[in-house]
């Protein structure tokens, strides 16, 4: 460990940000894409970086990248200082009372897309000097390691050293496409549809509350196939599939028709939120007060049923 400290005290940093991304997602294009770079950066990084020290970070195998036991080693520190650094970050990023540089914003597709849009571009037009950079991934990025400075997210409970608002409830309901309603019953049930094919939630969605109220609710051998994103769950829906959408995604599609009511087992909220410590920063808290009031404002999408 004596020797991997003093590497980390004469090392540039970046080469750690590299090796810890790898080890997190088990891929080196998966890591570029955090890193914003390229593939190829990461790897000869890396492998400089094995061939003057010595020393072998990961295996290769065709499964991914696997830490080795020296990488471990180097990890544990590495993460250490990350922390450390995460903590200045954020108390510098706290005190900034500009209205000017970077600001990062993470959400999800489904609200980009359908809610979201105008709002950042308003944000931006009446603060030109402040750049937006928005990540959009249904992955939980950190606000303490500063992966982002605002979430804008669902959730029925958020994480409690995050603050935020509560800013509208999101609802979900059952769709399928206009042509599969006209099929139907006029007062169609639930048990009119368990025997069609469904596209159920993929991984990154599945610990949403939609994922629960079909595994509870319908037959995995209605489940034909599944989709990752609520956006692709709509393209399956639309190409004759039935299947669970937010009803900001479903409601406002013409090739759409709701065929239950929005189900109440499966609402949740939507959070703007932020680190404690940068809540206070000038821009952040222009941002997250602009897009709050924006977001209430279009509740009657997120939640029509409270209308």
């Amino acid at each position: 460990m004596h020797s991997l400290s003093a590497i980390m005290q004469n090392e540039d940093w970046d080469i750690f940000r590299y090796v810890i991304a790898v080890a997190d997602s088990g891929s080196a294009i998966a890591a570029a894409r955090k890193l914003g770079v390229n593939g190829s950066t990461v790897l000869r990084r890396i492998s400089r970086f094995e061939e003057d020290r010595g020393i072998r970070l990961f295996d290769r195998l065709q499964t991914g990248y696997t830490p080795t036991l020296q990488c471990e080693a180097l990890l544990k520190t590495a993460r250490e200082i990350q922390e450390s650094i995460a903590i200045i970050d954020l108390g510098i990023a706290g005190q900034d009372v500009r209205f000017e540089g970077q600001l990062t914003v993470t959400t999800t597709d489904t609200f980009l897309e359908n809610i979201l849009a105008d709002i950042f571009l308003e944000f931006s037009s009446n603060n030109p000097l402040i750049q937006l950079d928005v990540t959009v991934t249904n992955e939980r990025l950190s606000l303490t390691r500063r992966d982002a400075d605002v979430a804008i997210r669902a959730s029925k409970k958020p994480p409690e050293h995050l603050v935020g608002q509560r800013v509208s409830a999101v609802s979900f309901a059952v769709y399928g496409a206009v042509s599969l309603a006209a099929e139907l019953p006029p007062a169609a049930t639930l048990d009119d549809l368990k025997a069609r094919s469904w596209i159920g939630p993929g991984e990154s969605i599945s610990g949403s509350p939609v994922a629960a109220w079909m595994d509870g609710n319908i037959p995995a051998t209605s489940i034909k196939l599944t989709a990752d994103t609520f956006p692709s769950v709509r393209a399956c829906i639309q190409s004759g599939a039935v299947g669970v959408l937010p009803c900001c995604i479903g409601d406002n599609n013409a090739r759409l028709q709701k065929l239950l009511p929005a189900v109440r087992e499966m609402e949740t909220s939507l959070w703007v939120l932020v680190h404690p410590d940068v809540r206070r920063s000038a821009k952040v808290s222009a941002f997250t007060k602009h897009v709050s009031k924006r977001l209430r404002e279009k509740s009657h999408l997120l939640a029509p049923e409270h209308v």
